[in-house]
């Protein structure tokens, strides 16, 4: 029985962090922290071991593509030299608390610049968002990013860049993504006209990271040519998306299964913000969700700005991967000047 979680029954909801540390920490004392933090914290499940994989990409990919069955630990801790990675079901922790389980087991405090939504509240109940998603997967659903093949593999394709350190928000971020979009729909002769952003935030700010589950979404519906000052007021005036019932509401898993393929956002984003710890590199990987399956994420720390995207195997290839994260961090820097 796999963990219960209101959302795509297809995806597994592991959310993925790796970390380059500027130091190798001592294995034993990073798995008693956790352990610790297990015991506070409830909502993480049992105990996680800390894995010391020889195979660094395979256990990256057990983690991100490995649902988490009831009585499972919700985080993950692999441990390799210099190098941490972590990964917790989405309904246990959000984007920023992975940072806070990396703090935990770095025994330190590491903050991000990322703000919360707190000041924001849904403008309507769930009820009337579900019937007006209903409405939009029937009569007019997103665009879906053009898959590069139709194959039945599970799981999914993970692959990052590291970018020299840009000013990168929410906006220019999401602007981004929508060009990205355009431009892969466009070469293969695919409509894109309908684009729906889904951003992904949290309640809470990034000064004070917690390991728990506190994440928001936003929903942009994009017209056709919308730059990225549009995207910035959108953003600045959407509020954000009344909370999902219980994932063991029968009448919500039907409604899912059945607007599986309609619903849901062309892309998601998802942005840690820049990042103040013992750390030199952070790669985050979001979940992958809705029509297209394509979800792209990114962090700042020290001198680097890390780009990912996680894409579904049985919808694109590694290549088509690659192609679209390229796409994407072009977009980010034409135009804009990086500083170091």
């Amino acid at each position: 029985m796999t963990v219960a979680f209101s959302g795509d029954p297809a995806a597994s909801w592991s959310i993925l962090l790796e970390a380059s540390l500027r130091e190798a920490p001592d294995p034993s004392v990073v798995a008693a922290r956790m352990s610790r933090a297990c015991a506070e914290f409830p909502n993480l499940g049992p105990a996680a071991v800390v894995l010391r994989p020889s195979d660094w990409d395979g256990a990256r990919t057990e983690f991100a593509d490995g649902h988490y069955r009831a009585g499972d630990p919700l985080v993950r801790v692999a441990l390799a030299g210099d190098s941490l990675m972590i990964a917790a079901h989405h309904g246990a922790v959000d984007g920023l608390g992975l940072l806070a389980l990396l703090g935990i087991a770095l025994g330190e405090s590491v903050h991000s610049s990322a703000t919360g939504v707190a000041s924001r509240s849904p403008d309507r109940p769930y009820l009337l968002n579900a019937l007006d998603r209903v409405r939009e997967a029937v009569w007019t659903p997103p665009t879906r990013i053009q898959p590069s093949l139709r194959g039945t593999e599970s799981g999914d394709h993970l692959v990052s860049r590291a970018l020299p350190v840009v000013k990168l928000g929410s906006a220019r971020l999401t602007a981004a993504a929508l060009d990205a979009t355009r431009q892969w729909n466009a070469a293969r002769g695919a409509a894109h006209g309908r684009v729906v952003a889904a951003i992904g935030a949290s309640w809470r700010g990034g000064a004070d990271p917690r390991p728990e589950a506190d994440s928001a979404l936003l929903r942009l519906r994009l017209p056709a040519g919308a730059t990225e000052d549009d995207v910035r007021a959108l953003l600045t005036a959407a509020t954000p998306e009344a909370g999902f019932p219980s994932a063991h509401n029968p009448l919500a898993q039907w409604g899912m299964r059945l607007l599986a393929s309609r619903l849901g956002s062309t892309f998601l984003v998802s942005n840690l913000g820049v990042v103040k710890g013992n750390v030199s590199a952070l790669r985050f990987f979001p979940a992958a969700s809705g029509r297209s399956g394509v979800a792209f994420g990114v962090v700042t720390t020290g001198e680097v700005t890390t780009a990912t995207v996680r894409v579904r195997r049985r919808n694109f290839d590694a290549a088509a991967a690659a192609e679209l994260l390229d796409l994407l961090c072009d977009a980010v820097l034409t135009g804009h000047e990086a500083r170091r």
